[in-house]
């Protein structure tokens, strides 16, 4: 069960739970792919949809003029000209109030457009429990001049229509923003910084098992596929593995395994001049049949298919 499957909407009681199909079905995004979603006009959403609700995305809001006050986890946040805000998956957002005269970005994106860059693992997670306390960022006007620049160049992307790398040249600038942005957090948590001893032992166990299996998930580059073998490296049982991987993100371990040799897969069909057996023997995969039964699961094809459908496309 893929991400927005498992957390599509669904209404519990009066909280609601919304995904990236319930922001894309009313066209209210200007680019969307697959696991990302940008917004150049928030004054397009009717806000009080989005209260007393929970995201199943991380959503990154950059305020360039005007002021936007909400409550997330029951704080109250006032996100001001030049603020850099951070919303994680699952956060209870209440009351959200917009001035006349702002101009608030938003880019949203699912977790697993994180999981699924090898290179952006490295970094991320380390921050993660620092920006859930700390969510809210004033940014110099170095900072500013700097996001300002990236979320342009996105934006000019995400306009040439369907060019033959647009969806690549997409996700890289979207990876550098997310770069450009662990360099702000990695300097205010300079400017704050506690011990090392006292930041691992503000972590919770749940944590620092799920840092552990992204860091083994990202090494195995899709080659270990058994949350077992997982969770023998880990020294826990697999159920415990299971508990902390859903506790933080919501997902099952086998969820992001899967994802993980997807996600090798296609990179592999797409750029590689691999043959399919080669990728087979590379994945660890028994045989080509039990391969090719995998890649048309997740795929809804076969390998020959999918690499011939893209060199078509030229993407």
């Amino acid at each position: 069960m893929g991400f927005f499957d498992y957390l599509c909407t669904q209404i519990i009681g009066d909280m609601r739970h919304i995904d990236f199909d319930d922001l894309w079905k009313n066209h209210l995004f200007d680019y969307k792919d697959g696991d990302l979603l940008v917004i150049d006009d928030i004054t397009r959403l009717n806000l009080s949809d989005y209260e007393n609700t929970t995201l199943a995305f991380v959503m990154a809001v950059f305020c360039m003029e005007g002021r936007l006050q909400c409550v997330v986890e029951g704080r109250e946040y006032r996100i001001g000209s030049g603020d850099f805000f951070v919303y994680m998956p699952g956060q209870v957002i209440g009351e959200i109030l917009l001035s006349q005269n702002a101009d608030v970005k938003v880019i949203a994106f699912a977790q697993r457009a994180i999981d699924r860059s090898l290179y952006l693992n490295k970094f991320v997670w380390q921050n993660m429990e620092y920006v859930k306390e700390h969510p809210l960022f004033t940014l110099s006007e170095r900072e500013r001049q700097g996001l300002s620049h990236y979320y342009q160049l996105l934006m000019n992307k995400t306009q040439d229509g369907d060019g033959s790398f647009q969806h690549d040249v997409v996700r890289l600038l979207f990876q550098a923003l997310i770069l450009e942005f662990q360099m702000f957090v990695d300097r205010r948590r300079g400017e704050t910084a506690e011990s090392d001893s006292e930041k691992d032992s503000s972590v919770r166990q749940s944590t620092l098992v799920y840092r552990r299996f992204m860091s083994l998930l990202a090494e195995s580059n899709g080659r270990v596929r058994s949350v077992s073998v997982f969770a023998n490296m880990l020294n826990i049982t697999p159920k415990y593995l299971c508990k902390c991987v859903k506790d933080e993100s919501g997902r099952s371990p086998l969820d992001l395994i899967h994802e993980t040799t997807v996600g090798t897969i296609r990179q592999q069909l797409r750029y590689s001049n691999k043959t399919v057996k080669e990728i087979c023997n590379e994945l660890d995969f028994p045989n080509l049949s039990f391969f090719g039964k995998f890649v048309k699961e997740h795929l809804g094809m076969s390998p020959t298919e999918y690499r011939q459908q893209n060199l078509n496309n030229g993407c």
